[in-house]
């Protein structure tokens, strides 16, 4: 239920990113991490890969409970109007930029560039709203252009998408098939916009292929990262 709450006010991931990433480049900044970090953190592939402690694993479960706790309750307040939907939205924006921040400080530095080229191949070209990343990659200002104009698409599509979720038009499952349907057109959209050259050195940073969860484990989480966003 949460998520699909969450879903209707975030619009990124991508459940969560077309929101981050619209809201950022109106402002005239896009978002490092337009996703959830502590979420990012929880699955069991991306605790594997990172070869997290079990101090690390401890407090990262902590920072995700209280994230969502504290999302839920933003959420809550955040279903009784349309303005009140709109606050609640900054108001997330607000808060995962924060837990961002905590669940990284958990990180080592070779564990956050480790999570950075994780953030890569997951979340794909949503992620170039990002300033570090479009600096990295020496994008021009038409580029940075036609990704804003990307993305504020994107944005109408979702939030297209969950009104008519939300008035019952579409089942929250077609939503949610639909509206991932979405963020992979609109990271495909956006890795176009790259010149060959930095598609090259995309791949590069990308780094090593995260492996898939071992099978071995029936409880290996596998949710998808913009869940709780």
């Amino acid at each position: 239920m949460m998520k699909r709450f969450l879903s209707l006010l975030l619009v990124v991931a991508v459940t969560g990113c077309a929101t981050a990433q619209n809201s950022g480049f109106a402002g005239g900044k896009g978002e490092d991490h337009p996703g959830s970090v502590p979420v990012l953190l929880g699955l069991d592939p991306v605790r594997q890969d990172l070869k997290l402690s079990s101090l690390q694993c401890a407090l990262l479960d902590s920072l995700r409970a209280e994230y969502k706790k504290r999302s839920k309750q933003i959420v809550a307040t955040g279903m009784a109007d349309e303005d009140a939907g709109i606050r609640a939205n900054w108001d997330l924006k607000s808060l995962r930029k924060q837990f961002n921040q905590r669940a990284l400080a958990v990180l080592s530095s070779s564990q956050q560039d480790r999570l950075r080229q994780i953030e890569r191949q997951m979340i794909g070209g949503n992620l170039l709203t990002s300033p570090t990343e479009q600096q990295l990659l020496g994008l021009s200002p038409q580029q940075q252009q036609q990704l804003a104009a990307i993305s504020q698409s994107s944005n109408g599509k979702v939030a297209a998408l969950n009104a008519q979720s939300s008035s019952g038009k579409l089942s929250p499952f077609w939503a949610d098939i639909k509206r991932h349907q979405i963020q992979s057109s609109t990271s495909s959209q956006m890795l176009s916009v790259l010149t060959h050259q930095q598609k090259k050195q995309w791949l590069v940073l990308s780094g090593q292929k995260m492996g898939l969860p071992k099978f071995s484990d029936p409880n290996a989480r596998t949710e998808s990262i913009f869940e709780g966003y």
